[in-house]
């Protein structure tokens, strides 16, 4: 079992409208309602690889009822914290036209004191039969800025390894707990520094100083070009993303998450994890809403991921005349490559 937070979940709409535009009248071309949150997302995707996943949080009123019965749909297990206030609402519109993306999102619940306690209790029972835990997402109103460094500290205490996908004060408060992989976008990992990191130097720089702290891998995504990996002692890394028709890059970074994490439980070697990880994230783009690429469209893009060393220049994903470059790690990767995430 994997067990994801997802602190504020909710409903999701994501509407298609081309030609979009403030102060206008539009039937949108399609609509897609589901379950939302980061949090949610990755379970979404993890489900579609092939894993038993639980999903804990905050949820509350009809769109809370609603969200928990989608998921049973889906077959992800939901075991959240019911609240007094009603869960969020969030609306993206996408403009294929245009190519831009437009998204509202509620603040979500204002939860009490009594109720992130509660969550406190389910997390640490959820942990004792998971073989990994994921922290993705922000929290509603009302939750401490510590709470996400308690919770990996928890996961710590119970040896199941942990991946945290945050940003903000959560972020900055909780990466000194050590959780096992801290997945930062470049935006988020420059404030958590205070400075604009250049690429690949300043990035690299950076996450090096994360894992001397104890994470064991540091993923900065960056977007359209894939990803930087530091560990502490099976190498640096660089990712090339596939070019894929970019439909929309909501869930994107979920995406790499669950695919990482899923190569993970798997055992695969690191360079394989990262490559799923980046695959699972450029398949999230080339969908309409966030997480719901198959893991048939994932496979697909695997050949066309690039992995090599970060000290190389960054890779060139493979043209069809090209085969993907191996998965084994270079010398100073090689020891321990294939085993999974693990405290110490």
């Amino acid at each position: 079992m994997i067990t994801v937070l997802c602190a504020n979940a909710g409903v999701d709409k994501t509407y298609e409208v081309p030609g979009f535009a403030v102060g206008g009248f539009h039937h949108p071309r399609r609509l897609r309602i589901a379950p939302g949150g980061k949090g949610i997302n990755v379970a979404r995707v993890l489900r579609a690889l092939g894993h038993d996943v639980t999903v804990t949080g905050f949820l509350g009123g009809n769109p809370g009822q609603w969200v928990a019965g989608q998921l049973r749909r889906e077959e992800i297990i939901p075991d959240f914290i019911q609240t007094a206030e009603d869960s969020r609402l969030c609306i993206n519109v996408v403009d294929p036209t245009r190519r831009t993306q437009t998204r509202l999102d509620e603040l979500g619940p204002l939860v009490t004191p009594t109720e992130v306690e509660a969550l406190r209790r389910r997390w640490d029972r959820l942990l004792q039969g998971s073989a990994m835990a994921v922290i993705a997402g922000n929290a509603p109103r009302g939750v401490p800025f510590d709470l996400y460094g308690e919770l990996v500290l928890m996961a710590r205490g119970r040896q199941v390894p942990l991946v945290l996908d945050a940003h903000d004060e959560l972020l900055r408060d909780a990466a000194p707990a050590g959780p096992t992989v801290l997945t930062p976008n470049l935006a988020e990992l420059s404030v958590l520094f205070g400075d604009e990191l250049s690429v690949p130097d300043g990035v690299l720089q950076a996450s090096r100083q994360l894992v001397q702290s104890g994470t064991r891998v540091v993923i900065c995504t960056l977007g359209a070009e894939g990803a930087l990996i530091v560990t502490p002692n099976h190498g640096e890394w660089r990712a090339r993303a596939p070019r894929v028709d970019v439909v929309s890059s909501v869930g994107c970074g979920d995406s790499l998450v669950a695919g990482f994490v899923s190569a993970s439980v798997e055992r695969r070697p690191l360079p394989e994890r990262i490559r799923w990880a980046v695959a699972a994230g450029a398949a999230c783009a080339a969908t309409f809403g966030a997480g719901f690429a198959t893991r048939a469209e994932i496979e697909a893009l695997l050949p066309k991921v690039a992995v090599g060393p970060a000290a190389q220049p960054a890779p060139q994903a493979p043209t069809a005349a090209q085969q993907p470059l191996p998965p084994e790690a270079p010398p100073q990767a090689a020891e321990g490559g294939d085993e999974a995430p693990s405290e110490g």
